[in-house]
């Protein structure tokens, strides 16, 4: 009797070390993660993964194969992410958060079609829930499907009318529809749910701005600005680059660029923005400056890219240009902005 009770705490002992260790690297793992560490939560995920078998909770072996995808999607690795969801749905098929992960992989990876299938069969199992909703959202918004962007918005909007991610992409795809008046509206919606929403006030700045409201735009980016001073850096480049550029005014978009890279030193866009500015007043030698800098600071930055070529189009190099125009396009211009690239190959490219 002895020998069998001191059998079973044994084993008892062991099951409770190999829970424990699953459980904490598990907790290491989110740790890393919410740090930005992304290859360092992986290992820790892997750790924990090598305890599965003695854990006690399926949903939390899930869990890991789960956040182990997010972190490898933060590292662009999609197809590995993509395994890892499988095998955690092949464990719980019913757990939704995995239709969401997937859905935000896809995202991620421009699969804007796929995210909206995975969103879909996640809402089949749970049909109001909100995270699966809003990638289904921003995944049409991204594929520029703007119609669908504002019925799903709705959708969401019937189960949770104060959503403000909701009606935060629902008042972007209106403005790309140059429904200014209703982008508005929809962002009033969010100001009155939250009057220091930052994001809110920038972005009915920016409508205002489309639709010629220039006073109540600047009133609206300075309302932002007030909010918090720590982003005034973000007003100045906006009210030069939506209200100035809108006014033609590109002496006094410099001013307010200045102003931006002053407190933000490292902020790409104002760099590139100011760059235009010269290339406007013919200052090529000044606009080469800033948008090097800009390209510099984000070698990623497919604005700048467009930008670039628009200088050495002015400066009469057009190969050049063409070859700028190209890596615009490979770093997600069209995607994110709209089609003037492509028209500038069709101009100046062969």
């Amino acid at each position: 009797m002895r020998q069998l009770l001191i059998l079973l705490m044994i084993q008892f002992s062991f099951g409770l070390t190999a829970q424990n260790n699953f459980t904490f690297h598990y907790n290491k793992g989110v740790e890393s993660f919410n740090k930005g560490e992304y290859s360092e939560a992986i290992g820790n995920f892997n750790n924990a993964l090598k305890y599965r078998k003695e854990s006690n909770n399926q949903y939390k072996v899930a869990g890991a194969l789960k956040e182990r995808a997010l972190s490898k999607m933060h590292l662009k690795n999609y197809s590995s992410a993509l395994k890892d969801i499988d095998e955690a749905l092949e464990l719980k098929p019913e757990y939704t958060e995995l239709y969401y992960a997937r859905s935000l992989v896809h995202i991620e990876n421009k699969e804007y079609d796929k995210a909206i299938e995975w969103a879909d069969k996640g809402l089949e199992i749970k049909p109001e829930n909100e995270d699966l909703m809003i990638n289904k959202i921003e995944a049409s918004l991204l594929k520029k499907d703007y119609p669908n962007a504002v019925s799903f918005s709705d959708s969401l909007l019937k189960v949770n009318p104060r959503s403000i991610p909701a009606l935060n992409v629902k008042a972007n795809a209106l403005e790309h529809q140059k429904k200014y008046k209703e982008s508005i509206a929809v962002y009033t919606k969010v100001i009155e749910i939250d009057p220091q929403n930052i994001e809110a006030f920038f972005n009915r700045g920016v409508s205002y701005a489309d639709d010629k409201n220039f006073d109540a735009a600047l009133a609206d980016m300075e309302r932002a600005m007030a909010i918090d001073t720590a982003a005034r850096w973000v007003g100045y480049n906006n009210i030069a680059f939506f209200i100035k550029f809108e006014q033609k005014d590109y002496v006094g978009a410099m001013e307010y660029f200045d102003k931006s890279i002053k407190q933000n030193p490292k902020f790409s866009n104002a760099y590139n923005n100011r760059g235009f500015a010269k290339l406007q007043l013919k200052d090529l030698k000044g606009a080469k400056a800033d948008i090097s800098k800009a390209q510099e600071l984000d070698p990623e930055n497919s604005y700048a890219c467009r930008t670039m070529a628009l200088y050495l189009i002015a400066d009469n190099k057009t190969k050049q240009a063409c070859e700028q125009l190209e890596k615009a396009l490979k770093l997600g211009y069209a995607n994110e902005y709209d089609d003037e690239v492509d028209n500038l190959i069709k101009l100046h490219c062969k």
